[in-house]
């Protein structure tokens, strides 16, 4: 169902001198600090992508939409930034990051942080310091804590959660009035690694809490309520591999890895009513991390596109009718050998549009042919 890019010549590299080393910027890649969904596009049409380094965040920005010019890498530096962020979009087109910083003073040494970018190409705002939900003395070492996850719903609130095995998840909420609430606990002892979110078109914000051999289900009865507890489900999954897509109205759709082989599994908490809810495979064997999901019309049919990096550490896609995993997901490589994980989204003409780091740190982009009914790309260009 997917051709694989030609490579391209540079078109497209600016004459900005890049922030910081692409090498620092691929090893941060490889050992996990770039953030799913690192992709994203803005309200005015341009595409904008993040990334991590030693000293903070990195970006680069479309400098029009659909073009091949880009501006950056360019370095936001975070006092004490500990390399990881995690990356959401709000209904107004914000773009939150949240992660966590070191700091003499703080409890354990350590608090979590929130910033966010209103416009497109615009500096970020302040880093705010949220606390630390756990701020329990270590007397002895612990399983690394999951990475803080941000949550916007449409009721203009936000939810701060993290996690940490042996203890839960613990949330912390920003209301529409800009007004903090205090931690709360969800409990879920057990709970391993980050939360897997996801925000419905009508706003509404939900939740998986993985812990061995399952998940917890919470999510909100509208948007702005608390988050109450759903259910769960009994599902074994590699650690940090979670993700989600809205998949049908208010409905939505998670992915993550079994452990057997690394192939790609879908699960739906909202099953239709007498369809009891069921894991149901697709592929990509050998694949790491979490897979980026995005939806488009191929051939005229709602498809969800599934990316990977592959088991030879190349970006590998696949495309199905969406909620129809019955039929299976082809696999096909679509670029040279990366750098973490690639990214994917649709630009502003509605193509599909992928990018990743190459082995240097420098980010290479490719867009959907649309002059193709099928799923196809033209090369790719090495952007920044």
């Amino acid at each position: 169902m997917a051709r694989r890019g030609r490579d391209g010549a540079d078109r497209g590299v600016t004459s900005v001198e890049p922030a910081v080393p692409g090498p620092e910027m691929a090893a941060a890649a490889d050992a996990g600090h770039q953030a799913p969904g690192w992709l994203r596009l803005g309200r005015d049409g341009r595409l904008t992508a993040y990334a991590s380094c030693a000293e903070g965040l990195v970006r680069w920005t479309e400098s029009a939409p659909g073009s091949d010019v880009w501006h950056g890498p360019d370095l936001f530096p975070v006092e004490g930034w500990a390399g990881r962020f995690t990356i959401a979009q709000d209904s107004g087109g914000f773009v939150w990051f949240t992660g966590t910083r070191y700091r003499e003073g703080a409890p354990n040494g350590r608090e979590l942080v929130l910033a966010a970018q209103y416009q497109t190409g615009r500096p970020l705002g302040d880093w705010r310091a949220v606390g630390n939900p756990f701020p329990e003395k270590e007397e002895e070492p612990q399983p690394p804590y999951g990475d803080p996850i941000v949550v916007p719903d449409g009721a203009g609130a936000l939810h701060v959660l993290a996690t940490r095995f042996g203890i839960g998840v613990r949330g912390r909420t920003r209301r529409a009035d800009g007004i903090w609430d205090n931690w709360q606990d969800y409990q879920g002892k057990w709970v391993r690694g980050a939360i897997a979110p996801l925000v419905t078109a009508q706003g509404r914000a939900e939740f998986l809490a993985p812990y061995r051999g399952g998940a917890s289900y919470w999510g909100q009865g509208g948007p702005g309520a608390g988050f109450k507890w759903l259910g769960r489900m009994e599902a074994d999954a590699v650690e940090g591999t979670y993700s989600s897509c809205e998949t049908s109205p208010g409905s939505g759709t998670y992915f993550w890895r079994h452990p057997a082989d690394g192939g790609v599994v879908a699960y739906r908490p909202q099953a239709p009513a007498g369809a009891p809810p069921m894991l149901m495979p697709l592929g990509g064997a050998g694949g790491v991390g979490p897979v980026g999901v995005t939806r488009t019309r191929i051939n005229g049919y709602d498809c969800t596109v599934l990316l990977q990096r592959g088991a030879e550490g190349h970006p590998e896609i696949a495309a199905y009718p969406t909620e129809g995993e019955q039929y299976g997901a082809w696999w096909a490589p679509v670029g040279d050998r990366c750098a973490g994980l690639p990214a994917i989204t649709r630009d502003a003409r509605g193509a599909v549009t992928i990018a990743m780091l190459d082995t240097g740190g420098g980010l290479r982009i490719a867009r959907q042919d649309l002059a193709d009914a099928g799923l196809s790309f033209g090369p790719w260009y090495h952007v920044g």
